[in-house]
This record gives structure tokens, sequence and C-alpha cells, in this order.
């Protein structure tokens, strides 16, 4: 090999060499102190990109876990509401066998009722008032609340009268109009065709009538008859036209009632007629103004207005009203709803969600509908208490079959809840204990070798110690050179 001083290939080598060693060094460094093998693409992008994914789908089960613990939780305050149902149900169970017998005066025997009448209201309100995170969890929005399904329904109009109003129903960008019986519109009940979709109500329709001409209107079932309640679903929506209002008309058949129940109890009630109520020895008290149909409009009061109306005509022959909830039961008496009692409602324009449970694990998803609401039903109607009565041995027999038939219905539903519980439960375990085998998966990929990294650093320091004396040695050989010019 010649002796030359332009290039000291010896020092690049080992210059070239030391690089290396430093950067492996380097790189062995990172690795220990970050923990991780992979601190860049570079350092493996196949596993990079493993690890990612890896740590995706962790998170997205972390949280999944997590979603459904809460539905767990959503349906453990469903169990303890109807668990507060239970112990009602029981209590009124014990009322309806006290009442069923023959030995209680008829003043006990109303106590008996008064506390019964409580019971019903209070398990409403545990119905319509449950929540959890400000979501209900029995109770649906009513579009539309009436006294009785069996009601016929229409829509009013401030200023032109009687079936002359309208209403409007949404859907997935699409509409419904609702015109009362007097419109005169022209039907045209499919939405989906790209015409304004149109239903007039006949003189004859229930709210049974109105939800199977939205469930028509949008081709999918987002209406639905629930009691005395015309629940819409899936966002759907109802709104009245400016200055209408729904009229409920109460069956004009009953000519002997006992009670009546209308969907609120601050609605507005109007009369084609006078009221007349029967005391129990068949005296006809009529009832003063403005029930006796002299309002304006027939417009004469709300429940709470008319039992006063009730007790002040007839109170001194027996008679006794009294209002529990949206009901007014009356005792002693009957009251003839032959001349036409008409109930004004107010459309609720709030929508429903359905309350789904979302699992992923980042690629495969899948819901769970938690709504308790769409599992269950717990109100007084749904559990076909509303308007039973203790006021005479024969209600009360009857109420104690209806309250044991309850306590079964809320039993079940309990197990119904119960099982969705254990139900979201295994998910949250397979859902952690996939979040921990996906993570420990990852931690393979990415995890730092300390001993192999420990072992390579110590490898790199030494090369690096040898590599800067080879390259001090490189150097000097070529100052051997200068001795032949001596």
């Amino acid at each position: 090999m010649a002796l030359g001083v332009l290039n000291n290939i010896s020092a690049i080598y080992a210059q070239n060499n030391l690089a290396n060693t430093q950067a492996s060094l380097s790189k062995t460094l990172q690795q220990l102190s970050s923990g991780s093998r992979i601190n860049s693409g570079a350092d493996d992008a196949a596993g990079l990109s493993l690890a990612n994914g890896l740590q995706a789908s962790s998170t997205a089960l972390t949280q999944s876990a997590a979603n459904a613990s809460e539905g767990v939780d959503f349906l453990q305050v469903a169990d303890g509401a109807l668990s507060q149902v239970t112990s009602l149900l029981n209590r009124a169970v014990t009322l309806a066998t006290e009442a069923s017998n023959g030995t209680l005066n008829s003043s006990q025997v109303g106590a008996a009722n008064s506390e019964y009448q409580k019971i019903l209201t209070e398990v409403d309100t545990i119905n319509n008032n449950t929540e959890y995170n400000g979501i209900n969890t029995f109770a649906k929005n009513a579009a539309l609340s009436v006294g009785s399904a069996t009601d016929t329904v229409d829509i009013t109009d401030a200023t032109s009268g009687a079936g002359k109003g309208s209403a409007t129903v949404t859907y997935n960008n699409l509409s419904l109009t609702i015109d009362g019986s007097g419109v005169g519109a022209t039907d045209n009940p499919v939405a989906a065709t790209g015409a304004p979709a149109i239903y007039q109500i006949q003189g004859t329709d229930t709210i049974t009538n109105v939800a199977n001409a939205i469930n028509e209107a949008f081709g999918t079932n987002v209406a639905a008859v629930q009691g005395n309640q015309l629940v819409l679903s899936g966002g759907a929506s109802m709104s009245t036209a400016a200055g209408s209002t729904f009229a409920e008309t109460f069956n004009p058949a009953e000519t002997a009632a006992t009670s009546l129940t209308v969907g609120n109890a601050s609605d507005v009630l109007t009369l084609a007629a006078a009221l007349t109520v029967t005391t129990a020895g068949g005296k006809a008290d009529a009832l003063a103004a403005p029930w006796d149909g002299s309002g304006t409009g027939g417009v004469a009061g709300n429940l709470s207005s008319l039992a006063a109306a009730i007790n002040t005509a007839a109170n001194a022959d027996g008679v006794t009203a009294t209002v529990s909830g949206n009901s007014l039961y009356l005792s002693g008496g009957t009251i003839d709803l032959s001349p036409g009692v008409s109930e004004t409602e107010t459309a609720n324009a709030k929508t429903n969600s359905t309350v789904d449970i979302f699992t992923s694990d980042g690629t495969i998803s899948q819901s769970y509908n938690n709504n308790a609401s769409d599992i269950i039903a717990a109100s007084a109607g749904s559990l076909s208490l509303a308007g039973t009565t203790l006021t005479n041995t024969t209600s009360a027999q009857s109420a104690l079959a209806l309250i044991n038939s309850a306590i079964t219905t809320v039993a079940g539903d309990r197990g119904t809840v119960g099982a969705n519980i254990n139900t979201l439960t295994a998910v949250e375990n397979v859902m952690t204990t996939q979040s921990t085998n996906t993570l420990a998966a990852e931690n393979d990929v990415t995890a730092t070798d300390y001993g192999q990294a420990t072992s390579d650093m110590s490898k790199y320091q030494i090369l690096s110690q040898t590599g800067i004396a080879a390259l001090s040695q490189a150097n000097q050989s070529q100052q051997l050179i200068t001795k032949l010019l001596q």
C-alpha cells in the first residue's frame, strides 16, 4: 500500500465506525430513558403502526368499559325506584284489603281511599321524575296527554273555531301536517312522496288514529300510545300552529260517571251544556256558573274548580268530590257527562331519544338499548291502576286484584332490569379484560428490554472508547511520513 498524505483512509474508517457507534449508543440511551423501544418511525415503522393501533383499541375498550358501567348505574337508579314502587303497592294492598271489609264506616273508607289515591299519585311521581344525569329513567316526554286513550280528539283554532286548527309533526327532515276535522284538507298520508304530507282528523279519531297516521306518513314506527299518552321517539316532535290547541272530548255515554280523568289537572275544560250531579238518592243538583255552560265559548275551569262546584252544589246531599293527580272522584253520587265535556290539550314539542350504551374496540362497535322506558312501564296507568278507588267494598276488591297484578308486573320489571344490569356488567368485564390484554400486547411491541438495552449500552460505550483510540492512532500514523523527509 502506497504512502500518502492526501487522504487518511484509516482515520476515515475509524471516524465512520465511531459515528455509527455514537448513533447506536444515543438510540440505546433514548430507549433506556424513555422506556420505549420505538421512539420514532425510523426505529420500527411496522412496529409503530401496530403499537398505535393497539393503543387506540385499548383506549376505546377502556372507555367502553366506563360506558357500560354508567349504563349499570342508570339501571340501578331504575331498580331502586321500582323497589319504592313495590313498597307503595304493598301498602296499597293493606288499604284495599282493609276497605274490602264491610265493618268500616264511610269516613274510614274515605280516609283509606284518600291515602290510596296519594299512593297512586306518588307512583306516577316516581315514574315521571326519576332521573339519571338529567335523563328521565322511566317516563318519556309525551307529545300529547289525554284523560283516556278512547276519548276523541280534534284541533281547535282560537280564531276560526272547533276543528279548524292544525299541528305539525317532524321527523328526519320530513313533516306531516295534521289538520282539524273542519279544515277540509285533502289527505296525502305519505311524507316520503316529496309532496307535503297531510292528515285530516276524523270526528271519531282517538290518539291511536293519530299515531297510526304519523307512522304511515314516515314509514316507520315513531309514534306509540302508552296508556293515555301519545309518545314520539327517534327525535320526532309535534308542535301546534299559532292559536291552535288539541281538544279532547270525554265519553258522552258516561251519564253516571263516578270519576273523570283528564290529561292534565290544570288544563281548561269546556262545556256544550250544563252539568248535573245526581245523588245516591236520585236527586239532581245542577252546577252553578260557569259549569252551567254559560262561560264564553263554553270555558268553565279546570278539574279543581269542577270539584269545588260539585261540592258547593251537592255536598249537603252527601256528594263529595276530590281530586287526586289528574283524576276527579265522586262519592255519594254521579255526574252526567253527556252534555259534552272537552279538555284543551297543548302539544309537547320535546323530543325523546333512546339511551343507547355504546361499546367499541376501535373497529367493531355495538349498542345496547338501556332506556328503562323502552323496557318497562312504571306509571299507575301502565300498571292498570289509574282510576281505581276504594270507595266501597266492590271497588276495593276489584282494586285489590289489580294491585296484586301490579306487584307481579313490577317484580317482573325488576327482573328485566336486573338481567340488563347483569348483561352490562358482563360487557364491562369483557371490555376491561380486552383492554388489559391489548395493553399487554402493545407493551410487548414497544417496551424497552432493559436487559438487552443495558448490554448494548456497555458494548457501545466500549466501542466508543476503542473507536476514539483507533482514530487517534490513525491520525498519528500519517505523521510517520515526515520521517522520510528528514
